[in-house]
């Protein structure tokens, strides 16, 4: 027999590294990829692409920078006006979070928002953005401005219980704000059973309660029977398919009747067009959000754009 030389050891155990570190990447990929399926809703099955790998460096990024965001303010409210069509008249804005880091710039939402649902930091964030909405409540009501409520979202996380409300009085009762001027979001596509409970407590205390994306699921009708909504904000997919052809028009059009006849409020999403702004009037849908109005903006944008509507001078705020 002829024994081993050291050149042979060092080929095993190079081998045996390189299986080593393919086996490793490929259950790093294979995690990944699992990760990334969890969003695959009809097969729930997904084979690994080289784009994920960049997906795991921004969430480790987002994951390693979100608190530092918190405690250096660099969460920023955007603001995004709601009009009436039929008298092109800001009636009110939708608060919007934008995180601007000092070094990598703007972060958007697409970007950070499904992470922190995921791990519960999106409290921290609606916290925060509902404070700095009471805080311009404040400020416009300080002015007179009393009919521009602005909404913010409820995100799925404070469904499971009702710490949040804490907070919502909290604010509310800190910044002496007419309640009916913080309006709040709840996403059709959440559970229905826990929206109609938080929803009746909510609607008990007197808050305005919108129906986010109305449309973009398949249980819009089932939730708007068991929960008190007051305003239906149609999906802005919803509202492009629905316009791609005669019979969708009509479809829409039984939607606007549907909500005027139940007595509620109807808010058109991703409005980007005149036509579509247009038929909306037409078919009895007075309010509309999205490009053709105005994109979402920072504050200090929107309350000069504000001022100037209602014609109060700017020197006064």
């Amino acid at each position: 027999m002829t024994g081993f030389c050291r050149r042979d050891w060092d080929r095993i155990l190079y081998k045996k590294t390189v299986e080593r570190t393919i086996l490793l990447e490929m259950e790093d990929r294979a995690a990944i990829a699992r990760r990334a399926a969890k969003d695959e809703v009809v097969t729930n099955r997904l084979f690994y692409q080289e784009q994920f790998k960049e997906l795991l460096y921004t969430r480790k990024f987002i994951e390693e920078n979100m608190n530092a965001a918190i405690d250096e303010k660099q969460f920023k409210m955007y603001l995004q006006p709601k009009y009436s069509i039929s008298q092109n008249k800001i009636v009110g804005a939708e608060a919007l979070v934008r995180w601007i880091h000092p070094q990598r710039g703007m972060v958007f939402p697409n970007e950070f928002i499904q992470i922190f649902e995921e791990n519960g930091f999106i409290r921290m964030v609606d916290y925060y953005i509902w404070e700095e909405a009471c805080h311009f409540i404040r400020r416009c009501e300080d002015l007179g401005i009393t009919d521009c409520p602005v909404s913010v979202n409820l995100s799925r996380q404070h469904l499971k219980d009702t710490d949040f409300m804490r907070v919502l009085v909290t604010l509310i009762g800190e910044n002496k704000i007419d309640k009916s001027l913080l309006e709040l979001e709840i996403t059709e596509t959440a559970s229905g059973e826990k929206i109609s409970k938080v929803a009746e407590q909510l609607k008990r205390d007197g808050f305005t309660l919108l129906m986010d994306d109305f449309g973009s699921g398949y249980s819009s009708l089932n939730v708007l029977l068991e929960t008190p909504f007051d305003v239906l904000k149609l999906d802005k997919k919803f509202m492009d398919n629905m316009m791609a052809s005669e019979k969708g028009k009509l479809i829409l059009e039984y939607v606007v009747s549907m909500a005027n006849k139940l007595e509620l409020g109807l808010l058109a999403e991703g409005v980007e067009t005149r036509e579509q702004a247009e038929l909306l009037s037409k078919i009895g849908c007075d309010s509309a959000q999205g490009y053709y109005y105005a994109k979402p903006m920072p504050q200090e944008e929107f309350f000069e754009m504000l001022l100037k509507e209602r014609g109060k001078s700017a020197d006064l705020a």
